[in-house]
C-alpha cells in the first residue's frame, strides 16, 4: 500500500523529469548545430546563394555573407572548394534556416601574407595588391603592369616603360632612353633627341 502511494505521488514528478530529460537532449544536439564549419559544393551567383556540404551533410541553397551590404556594398561570390562558418540560427535540422560567413584558409586556399602590418588581396587572375601600414607602401601588380607607391617614392612601370616619382625628381624609362626632371633641369638620355622631326642631339 505504501509502494502505491508513493508510485501515485512521484509519478508525474517522474514524468516531468523525463520530459525534461528529452528536451535537455534535443537542446544539445540543436546547439551543436548551431555553428559548424563546411564547404562550398556549388554558387549560384545570380541569387547570391551557396551549397554546403558539412559533414555527411549537404545544405539547401542558403545565403552567405558578403564585406558589406548597405549603402556601401560589396560583393565577392565564394569559390567552390572554399571553407566557411555555417550559422544555423534556426536550430533546425534541414539547414534552410542558415548563412555561410567565408573566409577561412585551408590547404587548397592558403593565406596570401604572414606579414601582420600587411594586407594583401589576390585574385584568381593573378593580380594583386598590397598595402604595408608600417612602411606606408602601397603595391598594385597586373601582368606587365606595377604600382608601387609610398611616402617617398610612386613607381609604375608598363611593359617595358616606367615611370618613377619622388619628392626631388621624375624619370620616365622606355628601354635605354629617359628623361629625368629634377631641380637642375631636364636631362635626356638616349641614342637620338630631337624636336618637331629634327635631331638635335650630336
Amino acid at each position: 500500500m505504501f509502494d502505491a502511494l508513493l508510485r501515485m505521488q512521484l509519478g508525474p514528478i517522474v514524468e516531468r523529469l523525463a520530459e525534461m530529460e528529452a528536451q535537455l537532449e534535443d537542446l544539445y544536439r540543436r546547439a551543436e548545430s548551431f555553428c559548424r564549419i563546411g564547404v562550398c559544393q556549388e554558387v549560384d551567383a545570380a541569387s547570391n546563394t551557396c551549397t554546403i556540404s558539412h559533414g555527411d551533410l549537404l545544405s539547401p541553397a542558403i545565403k552567405f555573407f558578403n564585406p558589406s551590404a548597405g549603402a556601401q556594398t560589396e560583393t565577392r561570390i565564394p569559390s567552390v572548394g572554399e571553407q566557411c562558418l555555417l550559422l544555423n540560427y534556426g536550430g533546425g535540422e534541414g539547414g534552410a534556416q542558415s548563412v555561410a560567413l567565408f573566409g577561412l584558409n585551408s590547404d587548397r586556399f592558403p593565406p596570401v601574407s604572414s606579414v601582420p602590418t600587411l594586407t594583401r588581396r589576390r585574385y584568381q587572375d593573378g593580380t594583386q595588391s598590397d598595402y604595408d601600414d608600417a612602411s606606408h607602401a602601397f603595391n598594385w601588380v597586373n601582368g606587365p603592369t606595377t604600382f608601387i607607391g609610398s611616402r617617398e617614392q610612386v613607381y609604375v612601370k608598363v611593359g617595358a616603360a616606367s615611370l618613377t616619382m619622388s619628392g626631388q625628381s621624375i624619370t620616365l624609362q622606355v628601354g635605354g632612353t629617359s628623361l629625368l626632371l629634377d631641380a637642375g633641369g631636364a636631362h635626356f638620355t638616349g641614342p637620338v633627341v630631337d624636336h618637331q622631326g629634327r635631331v638635335i642631339s650630336p
